[in-house]
């Protein structure tokens, strides 16, 4: 059993903040409790190395407990820069993006890959394209009711600018599209090696995983990438690597999480050699086991897609990384939570970090600091409930394969 844990946590294009993540972590940990009949306790932040912050959680159960450093890899501000740019700017970027992605084939391949991420890719700027309709509306209206006026064109140019911007303050700021081309233009840049401000943090990341493994501060080492996050991970764990060969020989087992994943994001692109070969390179580690949970419900990320190969997936085989496991939301949640955000698309994406309300083969902070190792708990063919009885106590791993429940019907 797992007795100590160090999780490095790498989160997708959020501006959410470390005192937030923090807030989060532990209303949710109370779910977890809740959920499994568990105890757990959460410390306040305290520094990292190298101007990090991180806090520990203490998990006891019938017969065993587990203690897990939880460290984010903050990188909000940079979303939060981003985020604060100058409108026009945003707009041209966003569009420059899209003509790259189509023209490149890459939006024809999300399609083939899965169509709910096509439909993810195109809805920022169908929405801008539904505001500019508005606004060109809007201003055709006000000039025919001005036309004898002087400057009524003038006047009409204003009023579809003003009616532009107020869509995109609402709804555009519910639908997030600010944050979607901001989100896309950052992720295009990235793959282009443009963005060295990302490029020096995720360099800043492999060094602290570096760190930890060399220090031994923890019996297993639990890398999370979720969303754009997971991307990041595989780039820094390749890092970590290339700066240190022998990263996995330093003592603590080193696993890879990717969780509501959108590596094909870019990989499906033409140009995104390097990011191929990163995942390359961290699949062929013999020291590194990498899972990947993946839900239909989550139209944020490539069900039934293998990020390595970029096929189809079809089965999980000896040796094959990452191991895909698929999952369903709508197991984790109540019948009344997820009738409630069964339509809320980014509320499903973040279930992956979120703790459950019902006991399922997939659990977040079972994983993150529950006392069995990753990788028994990622290939056991019923996940936490082939482990975990209903009060918590560790079960023995199944002498024999179970058959795997199906996810919920969606």
């Amino acid at each position: 059993m797992i007795g100590r844990r160090y999780v490095f946590f790498v989160a997708g294009y959020d501006p959410i903040d470390l005192r937030q993540q923090h807030g989060r972590f532990r209303r949710e940990i109370a779910k977890f409790e809740t959920t499994w009949r568990l105890s757990a306790a959460v410390s306040d932040m305290v520094p990292a190395g190298d101007g990090g912050w991180c806090w520990s959680v203490a998990v006891r159960g019938p017969g065993w407990a587990a203690t897990t450093i939880y460290e984010p890899l903050d990188w909000h501000d940079i979303v939060a820069a981003d985020l604060a740019r100058p409108l026009l700017p945003r707009l041209s970027g966003g569009l420059v993006a899209f003509f790259d992605f189509v023209l490149t084939g890459t939006a024809i391949r999300y399609f083939l890959a899965s169509w709910r991420y096509g439909l993810f890719f195109l809805l920022p700027f169908f929405s801008l394209l539904l505001f500019t309709a508005v606004s060109i509306a809007a201003a055709l209206v006000f000039a025919r009711l001005v036309a004898a006026l002087p400057f009524h064109t003038l006047m009409a140019a204003l009023v579809a600018a003003l009616v532009f911007l107020g869509l995109m303050r609402w709804p555009g700021r519910r639908w997030r599209v600010d944050q979607a081309l901001a989100d896309w233009i950052s992720a295009r840049d990235f793959m282009y090696g443009r963005r060295r401000d990302v490029a020096s943090r995720l360099e800043d990341f492999a060094q602290r995983v570096i760190a930890a493994a060399v220090n031994r501060e923890a019996d297993e080492i639990l890398i999370v990438g979720h969303s754009l996050g997971a991307t990041m991970a595989v780039d820094m764990l390749a890092r970590a690597l290339k700066r240190d060969p022998l990263l996995t020989a330093h003592g603590p087992t080193i696993n890879l999480l990717t969780v509501g994943a959108t590596i094909p994001k870019l990989a499906l692109h033409p140009f995104a050699r390097r990011l191929r070969a990163d995942m390359t390179r961290v699949a062929a580690e013999p020291g590194i086991f990498w899972a990947e949970y993946q839900a239909r419900r989550d139209p944020i990320s490539f069900y039934k897609f293998d990020p390595l190969t970029l096929r189809r997936f079809r089965a999980n085989a000896p040796g094959k990384k990452p191991h895909v496991c698929l999952v369903g939301i709508k197991d984790m949640l109540s019948p009344e939570t997820f009738a409630r955000h069964k339509l809320h698309h980014m509320r499903l994406h973040y279930q992956f970090v979120m703790a459950n309300e019902r006991r399922a083969p997939y659990d977040y902070f079972l994983l993150c600091t529950g006392p069995a190792r990753f990788e028994e708990l990622a290939t056991a063919p019923a996940g936490a409930l082939d482990l975990f009885d209903e009060d918590g106590t560790r079960r023995p791993p199944p002498s024999a394969p179970a058959a795997v429940p199906e996810p919920a019907a969606p």
